[in-house]
């Protein structure tokens, strides 16, 4: 009897640790971390670090200024908190207990605004993280309408160019030794360079962003279309755990596959943006296959090489270069088959003396008069060769 009483009572002790577990499991308190805030200039975004995925709802407010979101099994380390932030979009954020192992995100607002959440797994050094994406709809519009102004200065035969400052925001892109971010040197290069195109009578320039803050890599060409873009140029610094890796690349879009092994990786990071930075939706898959789409593809490609062959030759007077050619990969930010469009890898933030060179502004004004002489050499190639486009063509078959 014994015997056949014993594995009941060892099922029935399993049964309760098991119990025991899940129900520990279904009340985990997980702790916030760290809350972050970027301010674009159509947009805001709030960044809540967790150490374990978010459980949230969003109650339904009375008040079209006031934003709340209750989020259930979490610890507040601070405990209570107000956050001033008072830009375009929010003036404050306060966060406070609510209960046991819940809390109150609530979102002051300048004006009514549409508002998205979403949270996002790991990656890399990113713990979870619930985003707050608050926008308004009138500063959004009024972006696009300060964006056709390009349609007057093209009308006056000015060709637009747009710089593309790489990463930004939640996502820093490389670091150097002493701290030094990518987001923060290509940001200050782009806006020198802005200003010295600025002052060519033949040229001008715009930024797809201007300030400390995240753009999703289909929106930079978007905006660059809106500018109507005669070309584009994104600039970055590299980065390697090879900290001896140093030298200045160019690279332009490949719809064949990578020219190597290292450029193919270089695509994947670059791409990688979005991820870093954070996206709620995957890109829609932009269609390839029109006969048109490639030839013009094809032709923008061949415009990209040869500016970027023009531009290893001025950026090879101030840094070692790299490679003495452009290399060729799927970089997302430049499958735009309106205008040519090249990455510019200035130096390696990671190589302790590249970036001694970034952080100097002596550097930056060699860099930005390198990139300025091989535009300056480019554009009337680049009037030329418009009217031999496909688009061109089809239009006037059209």
């Amino acid at each position: 009897m014994k015997k056949r009483g014993f594995l009941p009572i060892f099922f029935l002790s399993i049964f309760l640790i098991l119990s025991t577990t899940l129900a520990r499991e279904a009340i985990a308190t997980y702790r916030l971390l760290e809350i972050r805030l970027w301010s674009a200039p159509d947009h805001t975004r709030v960044v809540i670090d967790l150490n374990g995925p978010p459980t949230y709802d969003i109650p339904a407010s009375e008040n079209p200024l006031t934003l709340v979101l209750n989020l259930q099994g979490i610890f507040l380390q601070k405990g209570k908190q107000e956050i001033p932030v008072k830009d375009p979009v929010m003036q404050k954020m306060m966060v406070h207990p609510k209960g046991k192992d819940q809390a109150e995100v609530t979102l002051f607002l300048v004006k009514p605004a549409r508002w998205k959440v979403f949270s996002l797994k790991p990656y890399q050094d990113k713990p979870h993280r619930l985003v707050i994406d608050i926008l308004r709809p009138d500063l959004e519009e009024k972006e696009k309408t300060e964006r056709k102004v390009s349609e007057e200065l093209k009308a006056n035969k000015k060709r637009i160019i747009v710089l593309d400052p790489g990463h930004g925001g939640e996502d820093p892109g490389a670091i150097g030794p002493r701290g030094t971010k990518e987001k923060d040197v290509v940001l200050a290069l782009a806006r020198r360079l802005q200003k010295t195109l600025d002052e060519s009578a033949d040229v001008k320039a715009f930024l797809t962003r201007r300030g400390d803050y995240f753009v999703p890599l289909d929106e930079r060409i978007k905006i660059a279309r809106e500018y109507g873009a005669n070309l584009l140029i994104s600039l970055h610094t590299n980065g390697s755990p090879k900290r001896h890796t140093r030298g200045t690349s160019v690279y332009c879009l490949s719809l064949k596959g990578a020219s190597d092994q290292a450029t193919q990786l270089l695509a994947q990071k670059e791409n990688a943006s979005d991820l870093m930075g954070g996206i709620s939706l995957t890109p829609e898959k932009k269609d390839l296959d029109s006969i048109l789409l490639d030839l013009e593809l094809t032709h923008n490609i061949n415009e990209s090489l040869h500016l970027g062959g023009l531009m290893l030759s001025e950026l090879g007077r101030i840094n070692q270069i790299q490679f003495i050619q452009p290399r060729q990969a799927g970089f997302a930010v430049l499958k735009a088959p309106n205008f040519p469009s090249i990455l510019v890898e200035t130096a390696y933030i990671t190589h302790p003396v590249e970036e001694r060179f970034l952080r100097k502004e002596s550097f930056q004004a060699d860099l930005i008069r390198a990139i300025f002489n091989a535009v300056k050499k480019f554009i009337p190639l680049l009037a030329v060769k418009e009217e031999a486009s496909p688009a061109v063509r089809a239009g006037e078959k059209g």
